[in-house]
C-alpha cells in the first residue's frame, strides 16, 4: 500500500499540472474587455479582412490552440499544429512528429508548416501556438543537410551532454524553420503565444525560436565546436555549414507572449502545501547541469535540512543527462531519483517525487519517479544496485521493478521538471 507522504506527493503532482494546463493559465494572463482580447494590459487586434490562421509546434500546442477558441469572436480559417502524438478529438488539422529525435513524420511536417507560413499575406492574422519539444517535432534542413544528419547530430548532442541552450544554437544553424527563419518568410500579422520550459524564459531558446530574432556571433559557434571537440563526432560537412552559418539579422519582431512557465508549477504546489499546513521551501530553476549531480545536491541539502516539519522542498528547471555507448532507458527525472534514493538510502522521513510536467521524461513512457525509505529495502530485498542502474543510466528499469514509477501519458503541458521533496 501506498504511504499517505506518497498519496499525498502523488496526487500535488496532478493538481498542479491541471494548474499548468493551457486553459487555467489562459484564465490568468488572458481576458476580453468590449469584445476585445487582451494580454494582461495588451491588446491582441484579431480583426482582419484576410484570413484567421491558428497554427502551432510543440507538445502542449495542441491544447494551447484548443483553449483559445472560446476567446475568439470567429472560426479560424485554416489551421496546422504539429504534435507528439495522435490526437483523438480535434476541431484543426494536426500532423505528428517525432520527440526527441525528429523523424520523416517530422520532415514532412516541417515543410507543410514551411509552406503554410510562407502563403500568408498581409491581410492574414496569424495565432501561433509553441510549446518546448518543438525543436524535434518539425524540421526542414538547409540545403546540404539531410534528416540523417540532423538525426546523427542531435543524438550526438544529446549524448554529449549539451545545454538545450547550446543545441538550439546548433539546431538553428542546420534549418530553415529554427532560429527567426519562420518570422522572415511571414507576411501576416502575427501573435506568437508561449508556454515555456526553459529556465528564464529565453524565448530565443523556447522551440529553437521560430520566429524570434536570435543573434548568433560566429566565435559562439566555434567556442560549441571546441567545447564538445564537435569535429570528432559530425561528418565535415556538417561542421562546414557551423562554421559558415551566419545569423538572419532582417527579421521584423514579432510580439510572442508568455502564458505560463515553471514558476506557475511552483505557485500551485506551493499552495497546496499552505492549504495542507505544510512549509514549502522553494528553489526555483535550481535544477540544472547532470541528473546525478543535481540528485546529489538536493540530497545533501536535505541531510542538512533543521527546520520545521513538516515541510516541503520544491526545486524547478530541467537537468540533461550524458549518455554511454550502450545507455539503458530512463529520463532526467527518474535518474535524478535514482541518486537521491543513492545518497540518502535507509533515510526514514523522506518522500522524494521528480517528474517532468508534460509526462514524458526521457525513453520509456513515465513521467517521473517517487522513492522513500521502502523503495530503497526494496531494492537491496532484490538484490539490485542502484549505482549499476545509475552506471547504465538506466533508471526507467529500476523504478519499474520497484514500482516507483509515475506514468500519466502526455500531459498536455509543457513547463519544465519539478522535484518535491516532503520531509517529515
Amino acid at each position: 500500500m501506498p504511504s499517505k507522504e506518497k498519496e499525498f506527493l502523488n496526487n500535488t503532482y496532478h493538481k498542479i499540472i491541471d494548474a499548468v494546463q493551457p486553459d487555467a493559465l489562459y484564465k490568468k494572463y488572458l481576458h476580453v474587455f468590449d469584445n476585445t482580447l487582451y494580454y494582461r494590459n495588451t491588446l491582441i487586434d484579431l480583426e482582419t479582412s484576410g484570413k484567421l490562421v491558428l497554427a502551432g509546434s510543440g507538445k502542449a500546442s495542441l491544447s494551447m490552440g484548443k483553449a483559445i477558441l472560446p476567446y475568439l469572436k470567429r472560426k479560424p480559417d485554416n489551421s496546422l499544429f504539429i504534435s507528439p502524438s495522435e490526437p483523438s478529438d480535434t476541431p484543426f488539422t494536426v500532423m505528428q512528429g517525432n520527440h526527441p529525435i525528429p523523424d520523416k513524420k517530422s520532415l514532412t511536417s516541417g515543410i507543410c508548416m514551411f509552406e503554410l507560413i510562407d502563403s500568408l499575406t498581409e491581410d492574414d492574422t496569424l495565432i501561433y501556438f509553441l510549446s518546448g519539444g518543438s525543436s524535434s517535432l518539425l524540421e526542414y534542413p538547409v540545403p546540404g543537410i539531410s534528416l540523417e544528419d540532423i538525426q546523427k547530430s542531435t543524438e550526438s548532442f544529446l549524448s554529449l551532454g549539451m545545454s538545450i541552450n547550446e543545441i538550439n544554437i546548433l539546431r538553428g544553424a542546420m534549418s530553415q524553420i529554427k532560429a527567426g527563419k519562420l518570422a522572415k518568410i511571414c507576411k501576416a500579422k502575427s501573435y506568437i503565444f508561449v508556454l515555456s520550459d526553459v529556465m528564464g524564459n529565453d524565448l530565443s531558446v523556447i522551440g529553437s525560436g521560430p520566429f524570434y530574432k536570435i543573434p548568433v556571433e560566429q566565435n559562439i559557434i566555434e567556442d560549441l565546436i571546441a567545447k564538445y571537440k564537435l569535429e570528432d563526432h559530425l561528418s565535415k560537412h556538417i561542421i562546414n555549414i557551423f562554421k559558415t552559418y551566419q545569423a538572419i539579422s532582417n527579421i521584423r519582431d514579432i510580439p510572442h507572449y508568455l502564458i505560463g512557465s515553471n514558476m506557475d508549477l511552483f505557485e500551485a504546489a506551493e499552495l497546496i502545501c499552505f492549504d495542507q499546513d505544510i512549509h514549502p521551501l522553494s528553489f526555483p530553476e535550481s535544477l540544472f547541469g547532470e541528473a546525478e549531480q543535481a540528485g546529489k545536491m538536493i540530497a545533501d541539502m536535505i541531510k542538512l535540512y533543521t527546520g520545521p516539519k513538516p515541510t516541503c522542498m520544491l526545486f524547478g528547471g530541467e537537468t540533461t543527462v550524458t549518455l554511454n555507448k550502450n545507455p539503458g532507458k530512463g529520463g532526467r527525472s527518474q535518474e535524478l531519483a535514482l541518486s537521491v534514493l543513492a545518497e540518502l538510502q535507509n533515510t526514514p522521513g523522506i518522500t522524494l517525487l521528480s517528474a517532468g510536467s508534460d509526462g514524458i521524461d526521457g525513453v520509456g513512457g513515465a513521467a517521473g519517479a517517487i522513492v522513500d525509505q521502502e523503495i530503497y529495502q526494496k531494492a537491496i530485498s532484490l538484490g539490485l544496485s542502484i549505482e549499476e542502474y545509475l552506471t547504465q543510466h538506466d533508471s526507467y528499469h529500476f523504478h519499474k521493478t520497484c514500482d516507483s514509477l509515475i506514468v500519466t501519458g502526455y500531459s498536455g503541458t509543457n513547463v519544465g521538471d519539478i522535484v518535491m521533496t516532503l520531509i517529515t
